[in-house]
């Protein structure tokens, strides 16, 4: 029975679907180990207005473009483009607490992945971004 599904498998009109098996199962295993490894903590809205209440060294960082931000920002918060993030970072305390934000989460999990490789300990990122903090109803600046 194995090496009938192994045939299956290999044979060569089952190729393209084979391959895209083993890429989806790849995807899948690194998604489980990036986040099992990864050194920030993802909030959602609501755990984000708690950490806003108890913290009082936070520093909330919107790392969307300038043109986004025309749709609202967190109050408070501190821009700093993506772009800048690199030539940035070494001007902040890393002693701060740090919720970052961008449109989907996507972005400030990349850049809060920049705050933790230079040895920033306390990195938090918005899951869904801007985006769940408005679903959320919380309030917004203009």
């Amino acid at each position: 029975m194995n090496m009938e599904i192994i045939n299956f498998l290999f044979a060569e009109e089952q190729m393209f679907t084979t391959s895209l098996l083993i890429a989806l199962i790849s995807l899948f295993i690194f998604s489980f180990i990036s986040d099992k490894y990864k050194k920030y903590k993802d909030l959602n809205p609501n755990e984000a207005v708690n950490l806003m209440d108890d913290e009082g060294n936070l520093v909330i960082v919107d790392v969307r473009e300038e043109k986004e931000r025309k749709a609202g920002f967190i109050a408070n918060d501190t821009h700093i483009p993506l772009g800048k993030i690199k030539n940035t970072i070494k001007d902040l305390d890393p002693t701060k607490t740090y919720l970052l934000y961008c449109r989907s989460g996507s972005r400030s999990g990349h850049a809060a992945s920049m705050f933790t490789k230079s040895d920033f300990q306390n990195v938090y990122n918005l899951k869904g971004g801007f985006n769940a903090w408005k679903r959320s109803d919380l309030p917004i600046k203009k």
